[in-house]
């Protein structure tokens, strides 16, 4: 898989470049893991581009991109309101980080 990666904000604790590091380390490790869906980092990375374009014009991934590609992408995320939303972007920054550390989080029950 190829994967464009974006530039981002100087903020390197940002999700915004955590989800850009992990697709250029390990593209094809899960970034949301929800029954019947799974969206990997380099897919994600490469939607959140898109929309970054689309939006702006630039390559640049921000959180406005990732919120938008995560409320087109993930069936019901925008109906569950802000905390859903609070926890789909929680559990990719862990899914992230784990990446980034080598490591694979356990499938979700």
């Amino acid at each position: 898989m190829s994967v464009r990666t974006a530039h981002v904000a100087d903020d390197n604790n940002s999700l915004a470049h955590l989800v850009t590091s992990a697709a250029a380390a390990a593209p094809d490790v899960p970034a949301i893991c929800k029954p019947g869906l799974t969206v990997t980092f380099g897919e994600l990375a490469t939607r959140a581009t898109g929309a970054a374009g689309a939006m702006t014009g630039g390559t640049t991934i921000d959180d406005s991109a990732l919120t938008m590609v995560l409320m087109m992408t993930v069936p019901g995320l925008a109906m569950a309101g802000p905390s859903g939303l609070a926890a789909t972007l929680s559990a990719i920054r862990i899914q992230a980080t784990m990446a980034l550390a080598g490591q694979t989080a356990p499938e979700p029950r």
